[in-house]
């Protein structure tokens, strides 16, 4: 419930920043973004469970407001390869019991996350050509395959990141970004635990 009620209010201070500026918002940019991302990094790691994602994203950036602050909606959909295995035979229970479903869990499997996030963008220009940005955005989405740690079916993705835009030939941007995830399922059903992973993004944009 917290995610919509996040949503909610961030398209609703980006269209009050919109009127009161009065500036007519339009689409802009639109690009591909290649990613990689895992709970095993070098600013955290989870000994219980194995996960990494490979993230592959369609992006589409709408102009809310410019200024010294410019602000944007990120429209992304997103299909994902991931591949999770349980570490910690505890997580399942009592080791001496239900030793099928352990040893289902903790072999590897293929979890494809099929997502469609949307979100705003704050970022501000360090010379003509080279910008910084912070990005906040969440969304819906459907992966195919259960574990110890969410369940298969709708799920949700959460994302926080810091990224460059460096424009060139005039029409297109390189886009460097890293930022935190964080998918589960909003308790929708159990099991309820998600993952968590830290992901870096790189990826091409045309400016329209």
């Amino acid at each position: 419930m917290w995610r919509f009620f996040t949503l909610v209010l961030l398209i609703n201070l980006a269209f009050k920043g919109n009127a009161q500026e009065n500036v007519q918002g339009h689409f802009y940019q639109i690009g591909f973004n290649f990613g990689y991302a895992s709970v095993d990094n070098i600013f955290f790691k989870d000994d219980d469970y194995y996960y990494e994602v490979y993230l592959h994203k369609i992006q589409i950036l709408y102009r809310i407001k410019s200024g010294k602050l410019d602000y944007d909606f990120i429209f992304q959909p997103e299909i994902n390869k991931a591949y999770h295995k349980l570490y910690n035979p505890w997580f399942a229970g009592h080791p001496d019991i239900f030793s099928e479903y352990r040893t289902q869990l903790m072999t590897l499997k293929t979890i494809n996350e099929y997502i469609f996030n949307c979100g705003v963008i704050l970022r501000t220009s360090l010379t003509e050509n080279l910008n910084i940005y912070g990005l906040a955005s969440l969304g819906p989405g459907y992966f195919d395959v259960d574990s110890e740690r969410m369940a298969k079916g709708i799920g949700f993705s959460d994302n926080l990141a810091l990224g460059l835009n460096y424009k060139f030939l005039n029409v297109l941007v390189l886009d460097l970004r890293l930022g935190f995830r964080h998918v589960s399922n909003a308790e929708i059903k159990q099991p309820i635990e998600g993952y968590d992973a830290l992901e870096f993004n790189l990826g091409l944009a045309y400016k329209l």
